[in-house]
């Protein structure tokens, strides 16, 4: 018995071991691409080493749950803005509007949900990105759906849809852009919340599976924030931007730009890899520009992809 309470104290000890070395290296992340990974999973670190301080401690090794109990602390410190403070209140009487975006996940044969997810949403705009051929065919086939695609970029694979009872509303504009030096498409939505004007971006940033790669995605957010400094209306940024909030990258955008990130007050929830419960880490976001506030924010079905959806309903905020 002695040797089994030995034997799961010391691999409670090593695996929290691990995530304080993962949490200590996050803060190397903009020296390299592979250390900018290990940023990412802050939460993960967070409960792993939090389970792990507690075998420990009941294994009464007092300094080593000492050192792995730091590094919870530190990660507590990062994730509890996601839970703490408030959500700026609604203006009185202000128009909602509702935007979802979902990954598709181009390798994905269960369009049908594709399609059930946009009549589901209940959303004004839908974006979608990694959109094919064969999913375009569906949903254009879906006589029954209240929606139709009115923009695709040529390449890129992004596509928006809307309500079709928004037809020919002359407030509604939507074209495509490029961000960075890679030039990468990118989805722009001008519309009306009431009497205010509003634009949305949405885009999808270069996985960072290499250092080139990494160093696109930096690129493309990097001109999203330029993109945000040139609006003198309240922005919206949505989509799959294959950064978490503690990538330099993303963070970066947050400050440069003033956006707030949709997410904050609400809970840790990650997107992606769908399925994976509490392994799941946050690269699909929403964030706003301080003329909007959140009402709601969901995360939604995955609809067959890697993905999680996201739903977020935005009002002007009461000045």
């Amino acid at each position: 018995m002695t040797g089994w309470r030995n034997w799961t104290g010391l691999g409670a000890a090593v695996v929290g071991v691990t995530t304080l070395l993962g949490t200590l290296l996050g803060f190397l992340a903009a020296r390299g691409w592979l250390l900018d990974l290990l940023a990412n999973f802050r939460f993960q670190y967070l409960w792993i080493g939090f389970l792990a301080t507690g075998v420990v401690l009941w294994r009464r090794w007092w300094w080593p749950a000492a050192v792995i109990g730091f590094g919870v602390l530190l990660n507590v410190v990062l994730v509890s803005p996601y839970y703490l403070g408030g959500v700026p209140s609604p203006a009185p009487g202000s128009p909602q509007v509702t935007v979802a975006h979902l990954n598709t996940l181009a390798r994905n044969e269960d369009r049908t949900r594709v399609v059930e997810f946009i009549r589901e949403s209940n959303a004004d705009f839908v974006f979608l990105t990694e959109v094919t051929d064969p999913l375009v065919e569906l949903i254009d086939r879906a006589g029954d759906l209240p929606y139709d695609i009115v923009l695709r970029t040529p390449s890129g694979g992004l596509a928006l849809v809307h309500r079709r009872a928004m037809a020919g509303d002359s407030s509604i504009d939507a074209h495509v852009t490029n961000l960075g030096r890679t030039q990468l498409p990118a989805v722009v939505l001008e519309a009306q919340l009431g009497e205010q004007p509003f634009q949305i971006l949405a885009f999808q940033t270069s996985s960072p599976g290499r250092a080139a790669k990494a160093e696109g995605r930096d690129d493309q957010l990097a001109a999203a924030a330029e993109w945000v400094a040139g609006r003198d209306v309240p922005v919206l940024l949505i989509g799959d931007f294959n950064a978490t909030p503690w990538t330099p990258a993303l963070s970066d955008l947050i400050g440069t730009a003033d956006l707030t990130d949709s997410a904050r007050g609400r809970g840790f929830t990650g997107s992606w890899p769908a399925g994976w419960g509490p392994f799941k880490i946050p690269i699909d976001h929403a964030l706003h520009s301080e003329g909007l506030t959140t009402v709601r924010r969901e995360r939604g079905t995955s609809a067959g992809s890697d993905h999680m959806s996201l739903i977020v309903t935005l009002a002007l905020a009461d000045p």
